[in-house]
C-alpha cells in the first residue's frame, strides 16, 4: 500500500477525546439522581396516603349522619329524650343565673359561700340514691321514677317562680330541685343506653344541649339589663314548664314502652 493510501486510513480512523471531554460528554449517572426520584415518592406516598385518609373521612361522616338521623332525628322515643334532656339543661342554667338574685330580692342578707355547698351536697345525695331505684327490687321502673323527679323539680322552680319567701324556704326548696337534679341526669344517662348505640350518645347530647343553650342564649338578652322584656319569675316559670312538660313526655315513653311488650306477648 502507498503512503498515501496509509495516510488517508489514518485520518478515517476515529481520534481519541482528552479525559476532560470525556467526562464532560459520559451519561449522568443513576446515583446522581437518586435523591430527586426518592424524593418525588415519598412525595407521591404522601399524597396517595392522604387522599385514601380523606375518602374514609367522608364516607365515615356519610355513616354517621345516616344513622343520626335514622336513630334520633326519625325516632319518637329518642326525641323524648332530647327534649327532657335540653329541658333539664336549661333548668339548671336558668338556676345557676338567677338563684342569687331571687335569695337575696329585696335587699335581704344572706351568706352565699354557705348556701352553695347545701345545693352540691343535694345533688351528691340526689344521686346516690339512683341505684336504690334501679334493679329487680327497686319500686318504681325507671321512667316512672323519673318523671315523679322531673315533676317534683317543676313544682319546686314553680314555688320559686311565683311565691317569694324567706332565705329558709328558698334554700330548701333550692336543694329539694338540686336532689332531683342528681337524681334525674344518671336516669337519663340509662335511658340512652337503651335506646340509642354507643357512638350517637355523643352526638344526641350534643344536639340537646345545643337546644337549651340557645334557649338560655335567647332568654339572657332578652331578660338583660337593656331590654328588661322577660322578668326573672317568667325565666323560671318556662323552665318549671319545661321540666312538668318533660315528666309527661318520659310518662308517655313508659307508656310506649309497655304497649310495645303487651304487643310482643300477645304475638
Amino acid at each position: 500500500m502507498s503512503s498515501c493510501g496509509v495516510g488517508l486510513a489514518e485520518s478515517r480512523r476515529p481520534r481519541a477525546l482528552p479525559l476532560p471531554l470525556q467526562l464532560r460528554c459520559s451519561p449522568v449517572p443513576f446515583l446522581a439522581s437518586s435523591p430527586t426520584k426518592s424524593t418525588l415518592s415519598v412525595v407521591g406516598i404522601l399524597y396517595i396516603r392522604n387522599a385514601s385518609s380523606t375518602c374514609q373521612h367522608a364516607s365515615a361522616i356519610g355513616s354517621y349522619q345516616k344513622s343520626f338521623l335514622a336513630h334520633v332525628l326519625r325516632d319518637k322515643r329518642v326525641l323524648i329524650l332530647v327534649l327532657a334532656q335540653a329541658s333539664i339543661h336549661f333548668a339548671v342554667s336558668a338556676f345557676w343565673f338567677l338563684w342569687a338574685p331571687t335569695i337575696v330580692a329585696d335587699g335581704r342578707y344572706a351568706q352565699l359561700s354557705v348556701i352553695y355547698p347545701c345545693f352540691l351536697a343535694s345533688r351528691m345525695l340526689g344521686s346516690a340514691g339512683f341505684p336504690w331505684f334501679y334493679g329487680a327490687i327497686a319500686p318504681f321502673r325507671n321512667e316512672d321514677s323519673l318523671t315523679i323527679a322531673y315533676v317534683g323539680a317543676g313544682l319546686a322552680l314553680s314555688i320559686v317562680a311565683y311565691d317569694y319567701q324567706e332565705i329558709a324556704p328558698l334554700v330548701i326548696v333550692f336543694c329539694i330541685f338540686h336532689a332531683c337534679v342528681g337524681f334525674i341526669l344518671p336516669s337519663l344517662a340509662r335511658l340512652r343506653t337503651m335506646y340509642l348505640p354507643n357512638e350517637l350518645r355523643g352526638g344526641m347530647m350534643s344536639f340537646s344541649m345545643s337546644l337549651a343553650n340557645a334557649a338560655t342564649f335567647v332568654f339572657l338578652i332578652q331578660g338583660s339589663a337593656h331590654h328588661r322584656h322577660v322578668a326573672n319569675s317568667t325565666i323560671l316559670s318556662l323552665a318549671s314548664y319545661g321540666l312538668l312538660g318533660a315528666g309527661g313526655c318520659v310518662h308517655m315513653l313508659r307508656r310506649w314502652r309497655k304497649h310495645t311488650r303487651l304487643n310482643a306477648r300477645s304475638l
